[in-house]
């Protein structure tokens, strides 16, 4: 490993930014997503993969956020990543730091978000967007839906709150109707089943779901 810069910061470990070739860190078998790597192909690697020596003394490197990314690289053909590697890890385990960097692509999302709703306004195509951006189709329809967000909504994604599948459920949803599932679904995590049937309350009331009581079960 290359050490390009050690980090040692009131908000980060100990670590340091170092280039890692491919070859020393156990990335796990599978195929990252084509978004991904077309994603990654047009704008490069923005969030660094997250490493820490291995464990089992050899030299190599142990994955411990990012494991997509880094298999978008191999399958690009790279032959080394940009990474931070942490010195130690005070007891954090790979999942916690996975629930953090997933509370960071939420915020990243929502900047996408922010992004497209900015370039709709001023006139641009939803082809010039998609170019611009390095994005397929069906990412560009989810921007589009999650761009109809109300500002509960993208409060709850940007906290952690609600996930992004969840917003989505409630982006296509007045906005009046997005406040209140807040204000009677009041929760610490809203998962996207309880965004699901709670629309589902919402929008068929009691009186219009009771020809569901007639159906038999068997």
């Amino acid at each position: 490993m290359k050490c390009l810069a050690k980090i040692n910061s009131p908000s980060m470990r100990p670590s340091m930014l170092g280039e890692v070739p491919l070859a020393q860190i156990h990335i796990p078998e599978g195929r990252a997503p084509r978004t991904l790597v077309k994603n990654i192909m047009a704008r490069g690697l923005i969030e660094p993969v997250v490493l820490r020596q291995a464990t089992d003394g050899s030299d190599g490197f142990e994955l411990v956020a990012g494991r997509r990314r880094l298999q978008a690289l191999l399958e690009m053909g790279c032959k080394s990543v940009i990474a931070i590697v942490r010195a130690e890890t005070d007891g954090q385990s790979p999942a916690d730091i996975t629930l953090s960097e997933n509370l960071v692509r939420s915020r990243n999302l929502l900047s996408e978000v922010h992004a497209y709703r900015e370039m709709r306004q001023s006139g641009r195509s939803m082809e010039d967007i998609q170019k611009e951006l390095g994005i397929f189709k069906r990412d560009l329809k989810t921007l589009d839906i999650l761009s109809s967000m109300n500002s509960r909504t993208e409060s709850a994604l940007e906290s952690g709150h609600l996930s992004p599948s969840g917003a989505k459920v409630l982006a296509k949803l007045p906005a009046e109707t997005q406040d209140a599932f807040f204000t009677q679904s009041a929760s610490e995590k809203y998962t996207l089943e309880s965004v699901k049937v709670w629309r589902m309350s919402y929008l068929f009331q009691p009186d219009q779901m009771s020809f569901l009581l007639e159906i038999p079960l068997h």
